[in-house]
């Protein structure tokens, strides 16, 4: 299991994991991470390609894979309830660790408040599966700017928009996971049935 390095020289687990019968494998396990842990991993990805996240960016990649892992029948891949915002789907305690940059890039690791301490939550080794799964977003959705994320993401009868309209527009609207995973899975299930034909 991943340690995170506190300050003081202590250790926090990132994750914890939890069995899901959804998976055709046997006795799957998958875990669940905070969102700054997932937000590091999406970051640690884009240096690859010489990209440094903006905030909104940030959060939109950590929707999407959270999304997908839904999708796939894998369960959350965050810990943390999904809101509705006016830009679109955020993950608050993200919100609030990389707020202060603003509209820039974030230039440094994100830290996470755990028990009286900042941390620097991290996903597993490389090659988890959080971490295919990451690369699999960022190979379809880097090449897009925040805003045009948080345009995706405000799709008519998608999760934010479903969650924001019935809450008449109030801001921190929970957005249902069960309402994620279904809207993820059928974008699922239309890119395999347009496979199938080519």
């Amino acid at each position: 299991m991943s340690r995170v390095p506190c300050h003081n020289g202590r250790l926090r687990f990132a994750f914890s994991e939890v069995a899901l019968g959804a998976d055709p494998r046997p006795s799957p396990l998958y875990a669940v991470y905070s969102s700054p842990a997932i937000a590091n991993a999406c970051r640690a990805v884009a240096s690859e390609a010489g990209e440094l996240l903006t905030p909104m960016k940030v959060q939109k990649l950590v929707y999407f894979a959270h999304g997908f892992h839904l999708g796939h029948g894998h369960g959350p891949m965050s810990s943390e309830q999904v809101q509705a915002w006016r830009w679109g789907p955020v993950f608050p305690s993200l919100y609030h660790a990389v707020k202060h940059w603003g509209m820039e890039p974030i230039s440094s690791t994100i830290m996470e408040f755990y028990q009286g301490d900042w941390c620097v939550p991290l996903l597993p080794e490389q090659g988890s599966y959080a971490e295919r799964l990451i690369r699999s977003v960022w190979k379809s959705y880097g090449h897009l700017n925040g805003p045009e994320l948080s345009t995706l993401t405000h799709q008519k009868n998608g999760p934010w928009y479903k969650a924001w309209t019935a809450a008449g527009g109030a801001m921190f609207t929970p957005i249902p996971n069960e309402s994620i995973e279904t809207y993820f899975k059928a974008k699922l299930d239309a890119a395999r049935a347009r496979r199938a034909k080519s």
